[in-house]
């Protein structure tokens, strides 16, 4: 199949469980092509994009040089609205203009694939409803082809659905368009919303277990606990170093490394100041996945305090959790989003209320207190993941599903 990837960024430091779909279909000896707006920031980039040469496979349709995002919208319905009259077998002139308006990334998308020609794609597969929405209105207007499918994650079911209105997806849902929610808590989203059963395949993001090798966690001196996420209010951070802090504050040897960077980091380096944690936690910066598996390595529990921000956004199922699942650690989260489809308390891993640093604080102690239980822990949980999240079982599923096939 020729497979079309309609995303937001690429590359993507944070989007693994993207990255890992387009080398599997590549793997598999599907074509893949991979359409976003912008490069994702912060410098460094996975192994796997410079061994594929991914980059040679991207189409960016976002705006270059400078001015402000007003500035460029006008810019473009300028040079939108000349190539209407202007040029020969132009493509996408009568497209309304309430939708370039609703949807000015719209203008950016028919001016590119105006000037690239993508309709040998068999396959669109869309991450994030908003691109699902786009990338069905150049279908309409005859830009792209092929069978579409979208991905919904997290915040494009919630925040949104906040900033556009509750009927934003409806042109999707009354499309043909395939819906692969990650979590059965966004397929019942989508069915609240208006989305058609027939239309929904939940399909989990996956990880390569053999490269997440580990094994339990042995009883030391000190206990080490990692994270890794954005920082931002849905990863529950602060709640995680005020658990952490309690749990030092009652004696016990910890230290906390945390992988990542956001709007938050000030707040976050705030807070580890306050508490005098600045020499037991630490903000580590962003770290490729190869670097993410040599700091869980000597890590006992791997923290996902996630939470549902004050704007709605929230999780998905979060793959650093399948990752330290797979490498035999001890994972604590929360009752939040899909997460409980993933963990099982007292099974496989721990969870605890949202927005409860007491619980996590409990929890870790426990933890501490019983390494007896770490080796069935751990086991149970790499036993969950080899079975249900490993990327190349769910990269055949996903296959099977964009060749049209009927799966369970």
């Amino acid at each position: 199949m020729n497979i079309l990837f309609f995303v937001s960024e690429f590359p993507s430091i944070s989007q693994t469980f993207i990255l890992n779909q387009m080398t599997g279909l590549i793997d598999a000896g599907h074509d893949v092509r991979i359409l976003a707006k912008k490069q994702g920031g912060g410098g460094k980039v996975h192994d796997a994009v410079l061994q594929y040469r991914l980059l040679d496979r991207v189409i960016y349709y976002g705006p270059g040089g400078a001015g402000g995002k007003g500035l460029r919208f006008f810019g473009g319905l300028c040079a939108h609205t000349a190539a209407r009259f202007f040029r020969k077998n132009y493509i996408g002139g009568s497209v309304p203009f309430h939708d370039l308006i609703r949807y000015p990334n719209l203008i950016l998308l028919i001016r590119t694939l105006n000037r690239v020609d993508l309709s040998d794609r068999d396959v669109i597969l869309a991450h994030f409803g908003p691109n699902g929405l786009l990338a069905q209105k150049c279908r309409a207007l005859g830009l792209l082809h092929g069978r579409l499918f979208t991905v919904f994650h997290g915040y494009d079911m919630l925040r949104y659905l906040k900033q556009k209105g509750s009927g934003v997806y409806r042109d999707l849902f009354d499309s043909d368009c395939t819906l692969l929610p990650i979590s059965r808590a966004w397929a019942d989203r989508c069915l609240k919303l208006g989305a058609r059963p027939g239309k929904i395949i939940v399909h989990h993001m996956g990880i390569n277990v053999e490269e997440f090798m580990g094994r339990s966690p042995e009883r030391g001196e000190e206990i080490n606990i990692v994270s890794a996420a954005r920082f931002v209010e849905k990863k529950g951070l602060t709640y995680g170093i005020d658990a952490v802090g309690r749990v030092i504050e009652k004696g016990y040897r910890v230290r906390y490394a945390i992988a990542g960077d956001g709007p938050l980091r000030d707040a976050l380096l705030k807070q580890i100041a306050a508490r005098h944690l600045t020499d037991r936690v630490r903000l580590v910066g962003w770290k490729t996945q190869e670097e993410w598996i040599e700091m869980m390595k000597d890590a006992h529990i791997v923290l996902a305090p996630s939470i549902t921000a004050r704007d709605g956004d929230m999780e998905g199922i979060p793959v650093q959790l399948m990752e330290a699942m797979a490498m035999k650690k001890i994972v604590v989260s929360t009752f939040h989003s899909g997460i409980p489809e993933l963990i099982q308390n007292g099974v496989n891993g721990y969870l605890v209320a949202e927005k409860n640093s007491g619980q996590l604080a409990q929890t870790i102690e426990q933890i501490i207190k019983t390494p007896e239980t770490w080796e069935s822990l751990t086991e149970n949980a790499r036993r969950t993941i080899v079975g249900h999240y490993n990327i190349e079982r769910q990269n055949g599923r996903l296959i099977r599903i964009l060749e049209g096939e009927d799966v369970p």
